[in-house]
């Protein structure tokens, strides 16, 4: 990977078509390309032996074109995202093709039924989103490690009164929508409280004491790639989007 400021200088080269700077750009990524893609498939992926690597260079090629400084995230964050959802099409579209071609293994046997086809398409794709949220928890757990939490503190921690959890909620929700405050909590890996007392009105003591619970939220929020988990969180409405 290269340096922060070359790394800025090769994006801006690339963006203006050189196809030099591109390509150092694609070259010095690839173990970056390899890691999310193996992520998110939840399975090893080799150069050169599955489509899946081919597909997210691609989507990374077109990171490269679309990424924009200023919007929140690095560069590298945008392109993660990126190729996630790209994967994730192709997942979804394989699950699909896979089970609209099915044909019986021998000339004799009677077709499947269109309920046979259905319960299998079904079981192959909950599969398949299976090992999608199994990668998207797995990088959660990695990410979470940066902040000193553990998945099973946030399960204890998590506030068991309703008020309590929807005032965290909020202020959750005000962390994740305010780019400056959410650089410093990734840059210092620390609850910016003083500035959320302010913006929310919540005291100090209780931002305090739900510090960990917080952060857990709004990374989910703040990052398509966590997207996923919203779910097993309740959290309600939906956070600001195009960030």
């Amino acid at each position: 990977m290269p340096k922060e400021r070359s790394l800025k200088q090769a994006l801006v080269a690339a963006q203006k078509g050189d196809p030099a700077a591109r390509d150092e750009l694609i070259k010095s990524n690839l173990d970056f390309i390899a890691r999310v893609s193996s992520q998110t498939c939840k399975k090893y992926l080799t150069w050169g032996n599955d489509d899946e690597l081919s597909i997210a260079q691609v989507a990374f090629n077109e990171a490269i074109d679309k990424y924009r400084p200023g919007g929140g995230a690095s560069f590298q964050g945008y392109a993660r995202r990126v190729i996630h959802s790209r994967l994730v099409d192709y997942i979804r579209k394989e699950s699909r093709h896979n089970h609209l071609s099915l044909t019986p293994m021998n000339p004799g046997d009677e077709e499947l039924s269109r309920h046979d086809v259905i319960a299998s398409t079904e079981h192959y794709q909950e599969g398949q989103q299976q090992a999608v949220l199994a990668a998207v928890v797995d990088e959660f757990i990695n990410v979470l490690k940066q902040y000193s939490v553990t998945l099973d503190e946030l399960v204890k921690i998590s506030p068991k009164h309703r008020d309590s959890k929807e005032t965290l909620q909020q202020v959750a929700h005000c962390l994740a929508n305010e780019p400056e405050l959410m650089e410093y909590l990734k840059k210092y890996k620390l609850l910016p409280i003083k500035k959320l007392e302010t913006l929310t009105g919540v005291k100090r003591r209780v931002l305090e004491k739900g510090r960990k619970y917080t952060i857990a939220l709004a990374l989910i929020l703040s990052e398509d790639r966590f997207y996923p988990l919203r779910d097993f969180t309740q959290l309600p409405g939906n956070r600001k989007r195009g960030a």
